[in-house]
């Protein structure tokens, strides 16, 4: 007797090829060269987040995402207990194959214990006890073939999902890999603009202080040019004064020297005049 295994169906409401985001109609993406095909389209596709439609391309990390929104993945360490479930599954499908071998061994010694109560029991007997024997031995085979196939299906599905968990890693990897690469250099330009923003400060307030000294030389220089004119307007005035005295002096100087140089020339025209009638 020999048992063929059969190949592992593909997952329910999925076609072989058909894109393993959930509810995607597309294929999945052509690698366009020979070997494992992706599980992915890898499109941008329309989908219903809160009422509001958006586009999300179908790749491992956003199935994965949806699967654990939708409570279909696991919620902690995804690589790691789909790993562990692969194993179990594969665990579980050697112990079947193990049990399935001791069933047969089993089943080869009542054939041949039977074989040998043949020479010596009733033919018909031991012929329908055979039978028997058989049929049970067919029995547990079909049921042990029919478990080694669905756990050969199912450490398919678990190497599926253990692939899907390390590519949805992977991908998050990458894009957390650019998220701190977009970090830092916008850390680096911040830093940057920081210095010459604290370089302008500098400027300004160095510009400032220039114009304050500026300033208080400016005021300096016309306080100083208000206490010189204030000074040179009191000297004029006291020089205006002391001219209006000098001139009160020359005009009293010039009445006087007229005074003294008409005076006798006057007299002597009065003296004459009062001689005048007399001689005649």
């Amino acid at each position: 007797m020999t048992i063929t295994a059969q190949p592992p169906a593909p997952a329910a409401g999925r076609e072989a090829g058909a894109c393993r985001y959930p509810g995607c109609p597309n294929p999945a993406r052509d690698p366009g060269a020979p070997g494992r095909r992706p599980g992915y389209c890898d499109q941008e596709m329309p989908e219903d987040r809160d009422g509001a439609l958006v586009l999300v391309r179908h790749t491992a990390l956003t199935a994965f995402r949806r699967r654990q929104q939708a409570g279909q993945g696991p919620d902690d360490r995804p690589v790691t207990t789909a790993v562990s479930r692969a194993g179990a599954i594969r665990d579980d499908a050697l112990a079947a194959m193990s049990r399935l071998g001791t069933q047969l061994t089993a089943a080869l010694d009542q054939l041949a214990a039977l074989g040998e109560q043949l020479a010596a029991a009733d033919p018909e007997a031991a012929e329908a006890q055979a039978e028997a024997v058989r049929a049970e031995t067919a029995a547990a085979i079909e049921h042990a073939r029919a478990e080694t196939a669905g756990h050969a299906a199912a450490r398919h599905a678990a190497e599926l999902d253990a692939v899907e968990a390390r590519a949805a890693a992977a991908e998050a990897i990458a894009m957390l890999e650019e998220h701190a690469a977009a970090r830092q250099r916008a850390e680096e330009a911040a830093l940057e603009a920081t210095r010459a923003l604290e370089a302008e400060r500098t400027a300004a307030r160095d510009a400032a202080s220039r114009h304050e000294q500026e300033r208080q030389r400016h005021d300096g220089m016309l306080a100083a040019a208000d206490a010189a004119a204030a000074a040179l307007r009191d000297q004029l005035a006291r020089t205006e004064a002391a001219l209006d005295r000098e001139r009160e002096r020359q005009h009293e100087t010039t009445v006087l020297l007229r005074g003294l140089i008409t005076g006798p020339d006057i007299t002597a025209g009065k003296t004459a005049a009062r001689r005048q009638p007399a001689a005649q």
